[in-house]
C-alpha cells in the first residue's frame, strides 16, 4: 500500500472515516531543515502520476499562483501533491519525519518508478475508475502539438516569432499589439508578461523563467495556449494547445506549426502532432528526450530522433518516415 506525506488539510487531506489532517498554516515554519534544498530537489525530481492544467493561490500568503497545484508525485513508496516541494521550499514546511528520513536513506536519489507501478499507484490514489475518465477528458480535450528544441537564445527565438507570424500565427494580438501571458520564475512567482515581443524573448531565454505561457493568434478572435517549459539547461518544450481553436479551424493551426517545424527540422529534437489529446497521459518528455518510457498509446504523428529508435522495440513493426535526424511514425 502507497503511503501518503504532505496531503495537509488545505492541500486535500483528511477524508472520509479518517481524523482530521493537520494544517498547512500550522507547519509552516520560520527556517527550513539543514537539508532543505536536497528535500525539495527529490520532491521534484519524482513520478508525476496526476497531472491538472490550472493554478492555485499559496493558501498561507496569498500572492502567487501555484501552477499544476493538484498534481500527484510518487516515488513508489510514498505519494504526495505537486505542490508541497513550493511549500517546503518557502514556507519551510515540515514533513513526515518518516518521509524525512526516507528521502534521507536514499541519499536524495529519487528512483525511476516503471509505468506498471505508477498505474496500480494511480489507482489506488484515485480509484479504478479514474484512469479511465482521465483518458476520455483528455481525448475530447486536451489535444495538442508539441515540440522540443535546443534552448533558446535570443536570435533563434526571434527567428521562431517571424516564423510562427509568416505560417498566421501570432504572439501579439493581431489589433492591440498586446502580449498575453505569464512567467514562473524559479521562486515560483507567478508573474505577468508586460510589455511586447521584447518581453517575450527575454523571458524565452532567461534561466530565470522555467515555465513560460502566452497567447498565439490566427486572427482577432481565435487564440491557443502556448506553454514553452524548460527541461534542463539545453532543452526546452513547446507546447500548442490545438484543441483551444474551433474544429473548422483547427487543421489550419497545425498547418501553420507544421509550415513553422518544417524550417526547423534540422535541430528538432523530437515533436508530438495529436489533435485529440488521445496520448495526452504518455510521458513524451521520457520517450523523446529521456529514457526508460515506452510508447502504449500513439498520437496522430511523431517524431523521434533516429539514434533513440533502438531504445523502443514497439517500434520495430512500423516503417518511419526521414525527416531532418528523425524517423517520423504514424499512428498504425
Amino acid at each position: 500500500m502507497i503511503k501518503q506525506a504532505g496531503f495537509y488539510r488545505e492541500l486535500g487531506g483528511s477524508g472520509h472515516d479518517t481524523p482530521p489532517a493537520p494544517s498547512l498554516r500550522d507547519a509552516a515554519r520560520s527556517s527550513g531543515e539543514w537539508d532543505e534544498d536536497r528535500l525539495v530537489a527529490y520532491l521534484e525530481a519524482s513520478h508525476e502520476i496526476y497531472t491538472t492544467m490550472g493554478a492555485e493561490r499559496d493558501v498561507i500568503a496569498d500572492d502567487v499562483w501555484i501552477t499544476g497545484a493538484g498534481s500527484l508525485v510518487t516515488d513508489g513508496t510514498f505519494v504526495w501533491p505537486t505542490e508541497l516541494a513550493y511549500y517546503v521550499q518557502r514556507h519551510h514546511v515540515a514533513l513526515l519525519p518518516e518521509f524525512a528520513a526516507h528521502i534521507r536513506a536514499r541519499n536524495y536519489i529519487s528512483p525511476e518508478v516503471p509505468r506498471e507501478q505508477a498505474l496500480a499507484i494511480f489507482d489506488e490514489c484515485l480509484g479504478e475508475n479514474a484512469r479511465a475518465a482521465a483518458e476520455a477528458d483528455a481525448a475530447t480535450a486536451q489535444g495538442f502539438f508539441t515540440w522540443y528544441r535546443p534552448s533558446f537564445t535570443r536570435a533563434s527565438a526571434q527567428d521562431l516569432i517571424d516564423q510562427l507570424s509568416a505560417s498566421g500565427l501570432f504572439v501579439e494580438h493581431p489589433l492591440t499589439d498586446n502580449l498575453f501571458g505569464f512567467r514562473d520564475t524559479a521562486q515560483g512567482k507567478r508573474e505577468p508578461l508586460v510589455g511586447g515581443t521584447h518581453t517575450l524573448l527575454s523571458a524565452l531565454t532567461s534561466d530565470e523563467y522555467p515555465n513560460v505561457e502566452f497567447q498565439g493568434w490566427m486572427g482577432r478572435d481565435e487564440s491557443l495556449a502556448v506553454t514553452v517549459r524548460r527541461l534542463d539547461n539545453n532543452i526546452q518544450k513547446l507546447t500548442f494547445q490545438i484543441a483551444d481553436i474551433p474544429e473548422p479551424d483547427r487543421e489550419e493551426a497545425v498547418a501553420a506549426l507544421v509550415r513553422t517545424l518544417d524550417q526547423n527540422s534540422d535541430h528538432c529534437l523530437g515533436f508530438v502532432i495529436d489533435r485529440t489529446g488521445i496520448s495526452a497521459n504518455e510521458d513524451w518528455d521520457r520517450v523523446l528526450t529521456g529514457t526508460g518510457a515506452q510508447i502504449t498509446t500513439w498520437p496522430d504523428t511523431f517524431g523521434i530522433l533516429r539514434e533513440r529508435v533502438p531504445e523502443h522495440p514497439e517500434l520495430t513493426s512500423s516503417k518511419p518516415t526521414e525527416y531532418g535526424p528523425l524517423d517520423v511514425f504514424h499512428r498504425p
